[in-house]
């Protein structure tokens, strides 16, 4: 008689939402120190990066449901949600569309943002003239100071810098209830779009456990090691299923 083989752990999938802007590739060092740890999924918005031939948008529902898409396949198995700034709202709220539908995430990571309630301790941009609309983008960081330099390149991402700030501007939450599973919030302690209150506002938006933690950088701090071993050490504390 064949005794039954051992049950192994399962590396959860990691789908990460990018930034304002932001394309799939900027979680290409993440994944790369993560190794086994996970299998790191990309998402790519509409108009952005390998999908810069379609259309950008800056309807939130339309963008949500584009996400859901692809994200559909990976919610069949264990699985882990990360957005950065902008993303971070859209990985809430995918949190709790598959969570509505019986396939929760293990957890989500909100990196870089307030929570939705929280107040905006910096003026909207996405409603200003493109030269003041351009100029507060460039005072905000992580876009390369080279684009600006080139007025081809201004003319092809403003629309793109645009519609994303439209989108994380005037985000509000969806309709439902808060999201059950664990949030883990965190920063960069020089990151001036966040504070420890808007942080914790995360907290009137969730049922389950809330972690917020500070780690050293900006804004944009996909790339820290820092960063990276917080992600890694996230996942190492997640309850591991077996197969």
């Amino acid at each position: 008689m064949t005794s039954p083989s051992p049950s192994h752990p399962v590396a959860p999938t990691l789908l990460c939402v990018p930034h304002a802007a932001g394309v799939a590739r900027a979680f290409t060092g993440l994944g790369q120190a993560l190794g086994p740890h996970a299998r790191t999924v990309a998402l790519e918005l509409p108009g952005h990066g390998t999908r810069m031939r379609e259309p950008v948008r800056d309807d939130f529902a339309e963008v949500l449901e584009d996400l859901v898409r692809a994200t559909g396949a990976h919610t069949a198995r264990p699985y882990v949600l990360l957005g950065h700034s902008m993303g971070a709202a859209f990985a809430y709220e995918l949190a709790r569309h598959w969570s509505a539908l019986g396939r929760p995430p293990r957890a989500v990571l909100l990196v870089g943002r307030n929570g939705p309630t929280a107040r905006s301790l910096l003026p909207d941009l996405h409603g200003l003239p493109d030269d003041a609309f351009l100029d507060g983008v460039r005072r905000l960081g992580g876009t390369p100071p080279q684009l600006f330099d080139h007025p081809e390149l201004v003319a092809l991402f403003t629309p793109v810098l645009r519609a994303d700030f439209t989108l994380s501007e005037t985000y509000t939450p969806l309709p439902g209830p808060p999201l059950g599973c664990p949030l883990w919030v965190s920063a960069g302690t020089d990151d001036p779009m966040v504070d420890d209150a808007g942080l914790r506002d995360w907290e009137n938006h969730a049922d389950g456990d809330v972690h917020v933690e500070w780690l050293p950088g900006g804004h944009f701090l996909l790339d820290d090691p820092a960063f990276q071993g917080y992600v890694a050490g996230v996942l190492r504390r997640l309850p591991q299923p077996v197969v």
